[in-house]
C-alpha cells in the first residue's frame, strides 16, 4: 500500500485531477465551450469532472490530449526499469505468485 492511498481518497484524488485540469484549462485561456469543441468532450462532462472529478477514462484521455497532457496520462502504469541484477532476472515473470 501506496503513502498516496493513505493520504487521499479515490474521490478525493478524482476531484484534485479535476481541479488541476480546470486551472490548466484556464492558464491556455480556455473556455469550457472551447475545449468541449477542441477535444470532443461535452461541456456539462468537462464541468462535472472539473467541478466532482468524474469523468470516463475516454473522456480524461480526449481532455489530456487538446490540453496537451497526453504524456503524464500514458506514463500511468508504466513498469519501472530494473535496477538490480535481481529485479532484472524477475522482469521475464508473466505472472504473480499471490
Amino acid at each position: 500500500m501506496s503513502l498516496t492511498h493513505l493520504l487521499y481518497s479515490p474521490a478525493e484524488l478524482a476531484r484534485s485531477l479535476g481541479q488541476n485540469a480546470k486551472q490548466l484549462r484556464l492558464a491556455k485561456n480556455l473556455s469550457r465551450k472551447t475545449l468541449a469543441e477542441l477535444s470532443g468532450v461535452s461541456e456539462s462532462s468537462i464541468k462535472r469532472f472539473e467541478v466532482s472529478g468524474s469523468i470516463t477514462l475516454e473522456s480524461m484521455i480526449l481532455l489530456a490530449v487538446a490540453l496537451d497532457q497526453l504524456a503524464p496520462v500514458a506514463a500511468l502504469f508504466t513498469p519501472e526499469q530494473p535496477a538490480s541484477m535481481a529485479e532484472l532476472k524477475n522482469t521475464k515473470r508473466k505472472r504473480g505468485t499471490k
